[in-house]
Order: C-alpha cells, then structure tokens, then sequence
C-alpha cells in the first residue's frame, strides 16, 4: 500500500512548489522594481513679491483666495484619490496664515489649522522669504515668534524655514533656525546677475548643514540645471514646469547629468508659482495622477514630506557642510541707512522694555493685557523689514510705495517698542526698585554674537 506514496508526494511537491516559487519570484521582482522607483515629490507654491508683484493689501486678499481654493481642492480629492496623489499647497511664510486668521472668522482659520495639521497646506517658519545677512540675529529669531504661537496653541508642526531666489546664504542661519526649532530647508536661486560661483555646479546637492554651535540643518540645494532658466532644478520655480521636471529627474536623468549629482531615489522638485502674483491651478496634481510608472512615482507633496522620508533613509549617508555662501542681496537695506539703523536700534531698545515690564509685571500682572497683537504685528515687521524685494519698487509697484512701507514696517515697531518703555515709566515705577538694569541690559546686548550678520 506504501509503493506509490512517494511518486504521489513528488508529484504534490511540484504542484506546490513550483507556483509557490513563481510567487516569491514575482514578489522579489516587485520589491527589486519598487527599491529602484524614483520617488519625486513635488510641491506646488506660490513665491511671494511683497511690494514688488503687489502691494499689502492686494498680497492679503490673494493669500486667502490661494488658501481657500487649496483647501477646497484638498476636500475634494481626499475623497476620490490616494494620500499621495492629493492636493496640496506650499505657502511661503508665515504671513499667509497671519492675515487669513486676522481677515477670517475663527471657523475659517481652525479649518486652515485643521488642513495644516492633515499636511494638505504647509508653511515654514519665516514671515516671507527674507535676505538674512544683514537681519540682527534677534531678530530673525524673533520674526518667528507666530508660528511658534501656532505651535503651542494648536499643536501645528513647523519644521521648514527657508531663504530663496537670492544667491547668497549666511554661515550661522542654520543655527539659528535650528535652535528656533526648524529642521529642514530649500534653497532655489534666479539666474540674476550675481557674484557667487558655480550656482550651476555647487560642490553638493544635498547635505547637512553644519552650524557654528555644531547643530544641523537639512538642506537642499541643487545646482542650477539651466543656468538660462530658473523655473528649472536648482531655480526657485523647479515644479513650474511639472511634466518636464519629472521627466527630467528621472527618464532623462542619466543623460542630462542629473542622476549623477544626485544619486537618490528620494528626489524633491518644488517652487511653481514663480513671480505670478496668484497660483490656482492643479497642474503638477494632474502630472502626479498620470505620469506615474512602475519606474517613478510622482507624489503631491507638501514639502515636509520629502524631509521626512528623505532624512529617515539617506540622512546618516549625506555629506555635512559646514560653510557660508556670501552676501549678495542681504546688503539692500544700506540703501535706506537711518531707517534699517533705527529698526537694528530699536531691537536693542526692546530688551530693555521688555525686561523694565517684566519687572512691572511682577507687581501689577495686568500690565502687559491688551499689548499682544502690537507686539506679534512688530515680530513679524522685525522680518518682513528685510524682505527679499528690497528695491525701488517692482512691475506692479511703485518705488515710492515700496519705500514708504519700509518706512511704515520701521514706525510700527518703533511705536511697539517706544510705547512699551513709556508705559512702563507711568505705571507706579517707584513700587519696582531697579537702580539701573538699563546699563547691563544694554552692555550685554552689545556682546551679542550676530551669526546672521556675517
């Protein structure tokens, strides 16, 4: 009874065995496939010109209408599409939530909060895109004290601070970012005259970089890929053109040079709204719907997640920097001299105010109610002063517009900081006994390392 047992096994063995092997085969050439996708996030945006594509309240109402369509485009597709193929949106400061909470009703704004917290709308830490090298580095600091507000008061992550289009970058930002709590930035440049080498060839396209107080900042920086056309990889408007940007860092990336600069899988493609002074389109969502393949994956992204994925694979396998790139743009606010000294005198003028009312406050707890939204206005002003489009005026604005703002963004946080010491001297001083904290406030001022400044 035993004699056909084990030709009956065999022939059960090979029935088994050799779909089975199929399958596994099949699986590893699917995870062989999916090890080599390129993965391209790209990241739809809208750069902000303020006072040079248009003016304040014309860039507030725009802020709205470009949130609220992104919004509205993210309900829509959390419906009907996969998490990677949703709609998103890049603002480029804190600013944009700024003015739509200040313009909006409270329901307005939580939904924006909600869409922030969900990943579908993201911002860095900045008020706007700035030229650091000439900004005090208080207040750098301090012109992120909003979206620090954001954080405690709704649990909102802001991970991102970023410096664009001009071509040089101060050594000590990073750590300065860092310490205010960002980890990650980008960095796109214009093909404008400049006297920075080699934006077309930089020594790294990614890295981290290293600050003077030894903490890390993750940085892309890609060479310009066009040295004639920055709305290309390494421009500050990558994602402008989408379905050739994807194909660029992938289909044609080991024969345009691409590949062999970046030799990542993980790869970021951001910046669409380039100088247009509003964006409403779902032109790099549609590319990301129907260029994917089984050799690329264009994903919507909101920035953020690039980092994220990119830092938890390849972070402890990029080069560290440790280097500054210059000032070019950053040296604009001479031009106005008096006025950019009276706002640098002013931050010096605002420790001591600040300290004189905290002693105040010690006594009388109520004197400082009512002051919050001067203050948080002057934070922001401490920022935006230094806007990148600092010039006599752009195409849509007129020179003595921008250069009466400058001057307006310069009262306002003298008004702030000036009413802050008054307040303090007529509210029952002679109760607080300080016999001259003014002199060492100000001594310790002067000794400030002013990284940003270098």
């Amino acid at each position: 009874m035993y004699t056909n047992i084990i030709p009956r096994l065999q022939r059960i063995s090979l029935r088994f065995f050799i779909p089975l092997f199929t399958v596994l085969s099949n699986l590893v050439l699917v995870s062989e496939t999916h090890s080599e996708q390129k993965r391209v996030f790209m990241a739809p945006d809208d750069h902000t010109d303020y006072f040079w594509s248009a003016t304040g309240d014309e860039y507030r109402q725009h802020f709205q209408t470009m949130l609220d369509y992104y919004m509205d485009q993210a309900d829509i597709s959390r419906a009907v599409d996969p998490p990677e193929k949703q709609s998103r949106f890049s603002a480029d400061g804190s600013l944009w939530l700024y003015e739509y909470e200040k313009n909006r009703s409270p329901g307005d704004f939580q939904r924006l909060i909600d869409n922030i917290k969900s990943g579908h709308i993201s911002a860095p830490m900045n008020p706007l895109v700035i030229t650091y090298g000439g900004v005090p580095v208080e207040a750098v600091i301090r012109s992120m004290y909003y979206s620090g507000q954001l954080e405690r008061r709704y649990g909102a992550q802001f991970p991102l601070a970023i410096a664009m289009e001009n071509a040089g970058m101060s050594y000590g930002l990073g750590s300065v970012w860092a310490g205010s709590g960002a980890k990650y930035s980008w960095k796109g440049v214009c093909n404008c005259p400049s006297r920075v080498p080699e934006l077309d060839n930089r020594d790294q396209e990614i890295y981290n970089w290293l600050g003077p107080d030894g903490s890390t900042i993750l940085m892309k920086w890609n060479s310009l890929h066009d040295p004639a056309d920055f709305t290309s990889i390494g421009g500050y408007a990558e994602a402008r053109k989408p379905g050739a940007a994807l194909d660029l860092v992938t289909t044609n990336a080991a024969s345009n040079g691409f590949a062999a600069r970046y030799p990542y899988n993980t790869i970021g493609v951001f910046g669409q709204g380039w100088d247009d002074v509003l964006t409403t389109n779902l032109d790099i969502q549609n590319t990301c719907k129907t260029k994917s393949d089984n050799t690329r994956n264009c994903i919507v992204s909101n920035t953020n997640d690039f980092f994220d994925e990119f830092s938890a694979l390849y972070g402890d396998k990029i080069p560290t920097v440790s280097a500054g790139f210059g000032n070019e743009w950053d040296l604009a606010p001479a031009s106005l001299s008096e006025v950019s000294a009276r706002v640098k005198r002013s931050i010096e003028k605002l420790r001591a105010a600040e300290a004189l009312a905290t002693l105040v406050s010690l006594k009388d707890p109520s004197f400082l109610k009512g002051r919050d939204i001067e203050r948080d206005k002057a934070f922001l002003n401490l920022g935006l002063y230094f806007e990148h489009d600092f010039e006599y005026g752009g195409p849509n604005v007129a020179g003595s517009v921008r250069i009466a703002w400058q001057r307006q963004v310069a009262r306002q946080i003298e008004n702030y900081v000036n009413t802050l010491m008054a307040r303090r001297y007529r509210r029952e001083t002679e109760r607080v006994q300080v016999p001259c904290p003014q002199l060492s406030i100000r001594r310790a001022s002067r000794r400030t390392s002013l990284w940003s400044d270098s």
